[in-house]
């Protein structure tokens, strides 16, 4: 009686081999990669939309677009309102102008004597002191006014970008 070995020595029972010795896919071997990779791609959740509304991929660049252009929309209604916002809290100056002609001196004294205790009071019991508020004021300023003409060029290139895009399509 002689035991005769037919198989690939290491192979186990019922696992088909799909390469070949220098590593290249068997024709099987290539069937069965191509299955998998296209059940990996259905299981993309893109693919699926894709596939399911026939392929429209032109539809992904008008949503990115609108999306963007929203963006920048909100950014630049929000660089409006610190504006607006800026311009009615800014410290105004004061605007009690007094007749000195007609004042006496004792008004004066007491006019003047009152100011200097507000200002006293104020840079005693403030948060912060108005070096620092300006110091940050003017930085948010700049800042903004930066981060508002970036979204301006910004907006106006996705417009036309959006426009171009509309007309051809």
């Amino acid at each position: 009686m002689e035991l005769r070995h037919h198989g690939i020595k290491g192979q186990r029972w019922g696992v088909r081999r799909y390469q070949n010795a220098d590593g290249s896919l068997t024709a099987a071997g290539q069937r069965r990669y191509d299955r998998d990779v296209a059940e990996n791609n259905m299981k993309k959740k893109e693919n699926r939309a894709i596939l399911k509304e026939g392929g429209d991929p032109d539809r992904w660049v008008r949503e990115d677009l609108e999306r963007s252009k929203k963006v920048v929309d909100a950014n630049s209604d929000l660089v409006k309102e610190f504006k607006k916002l800026e311009q009615t809290t800014a410290p105004k100056p004061a605007t009690k102008k007094f007749d000195l002609s007609k004042m006496s001196d004792k008004e004066l004294r007491d006019q003047i004597n009152r100011q200097l205790l507000e200002q006293q009071y104020n840079k005693l019991f403030s948060d912060t002191s108005s070096s620092e508020v300006s110091k940050g004021r003017t930085m948010v300023k700049d800042t903004l006014e930066f981060a508002g003409s970036v979204l301006a060029i910004t907006g106006s290139a996705l417009s036309i970008a959006f426009a171009i895009k509309e007309l051809r399509g």
